[in-house]
């Protein structure tokens, strides 16, 4: 026996939980009849496939109301423990339905719906739903975008909205890496008497989580690693030639995961560690054990450069702008302290007095 269209908008129940429902009515016997409307099963496919396999009697009724789709929406939804998600995939599917029975019920000398227009469907499939316009109108995007079958893996619970963002971000920042890759830089020409150097540390290895790509996976807790730029590692970073003169201030950026990566990095680089910088960002932001609001700038120099602070300390405050950028105080501070030429490692924009190098400069 088919079943009806307003029926399909749910799924079938698998696995375990149909084989539940199998041996209750094979102890019980089928308790609830199946409802037919139009000569089609309106509610009851899974008791009727049960009853099928178990080769049981199976009892019918038929639909006499007026609003049968309202009546399968009910009634799955009291038995049904579905998700956000799932029911925006249901609702998005139920909104030309409800089009359709308004028109049915206006055409036959009824009092009409409200609900004639999408808008108003998609408000009237909200409220039955309990889930929000947002989520629907996010589910028809990713029809129209042509990915049916990431629309139909939410529906039977296998993808969630989440993690479809999640592998978009990811393929966009796979394709901006990709893009990068193909730029060649000119090494910094010269020596500096300050260098402000932000490595682009490597969220992965078994501390991160990497996939096997390089690119930083997200964790079971939420952690947000992933970044749209090129990322070494600690050894490809101890690699890098700073373009240093004998007298030099450095500034290394880093974040609180790798401090400890720091110290023996300057070692390498022939710094030595003077003291250290804290950027509160003002508010805070993702973080795997606690939230992150700070930032660290590690002071180090070599030989005896010129170095003039009278009222800096090691604490500034300014809200973080775009992912990596560094505040507008630091440069400021920086300024007014160092003299000489100087570059930006890893810059993100141009600026004035300054020599800059990376490939994410705008």
């Amino acid at each position: 026996m088919e079943s009806h269209r307003f029926a399909d908008i749910f799924p079938m129940i698998e696995g375990n939980e149909f084989e539940q429902l199998k041996a209750d009515i094979k102890e019980h016997g089928l308790l609830q009849p199946i409802i037919l409307y139009e000569g089609k099963i309106l509610d009851g496919r899974n008791r009727y496939k049960a009853v099928m396999e178990l080769n049981l009697p199976i009892k019918t009724i038929e639909y006499e109301g007026t609003k049968p789709l309202e009546y399968v929406i009910s009634g799955n939804l009291k038995r049904r423990h579905l998700t956000a998600d799932q029911r925006a995939v249901i609702a998005q599917e139920v909104m030309p339905m409800l089009e359709e029975e308004a028109r049915k019920r206006m055409s036959a000398g009824g009092r009409g719906d409200k609900i004639v227009t999408p808008s108003k469907s998609r408000e009237e499939a909200s409220k039955m739903f309990n889930v929000g316009t947002t989520y629907i109108q996010q589910i028809k995007k990713l029809k129209e975008s042509g990915k049916q079958e990431k629309v139909e893996a939410i529906r039977t619970g296998k993808l969630t909205l989440q993690d479809i963002k999640r592998e978009d971000r990811l393929e966009k920042i796979k394709h901006q890496r990709e893009e990068l890759q193909k730029e060649v830089l000119e090494q910094p020409k010269g020596n500096y008497d300050v260098i402000v150097i932000d490595p682009p540390w490597r969220y992965d290895g078994d501390k991160y989580q990497a996939q096997e790509d390089g690119l930083p996976q997200y964790s079971p807790e939420g952690f947000r690693g992933s970044v749209p730029y090129i990322t070494m590692s600690l050894e490809e970073i101890k690699n890098i030639k700073i373009p240093a003169k004998d007298d030099c201030v450095l500034w290394l950026w880093t974040t609180n995961l790798f401090l400890p990566d720091c110290y023996p990095l300057l070692e390498v680089w022939g710094f030595e560690l003077k003291s250290m910088l804290t950027w509160d960002k003002v508010h805070y932001g993702t973080g795997r054990w606690l939230r992150s609001q700070t930032e660290h700038c590690l002071l180090a120099i070599k030989g005896k450069p010129f170095y003039n602070n009278t009222k800096w300390s090691t604490l500034i405050s300014e809200k973080r702008t775009e992912h990596s950028a560094k505040p507008e105080i630091f440069y400021r501070m920086v300024d007014e302290i160092c003299a000489g030429r100087k570059l930006d490692y890893f810059a993100r924009k141009k600026r004035e007095g300054w020599d800059v190098y990376g490939n994410e400069i705008k």
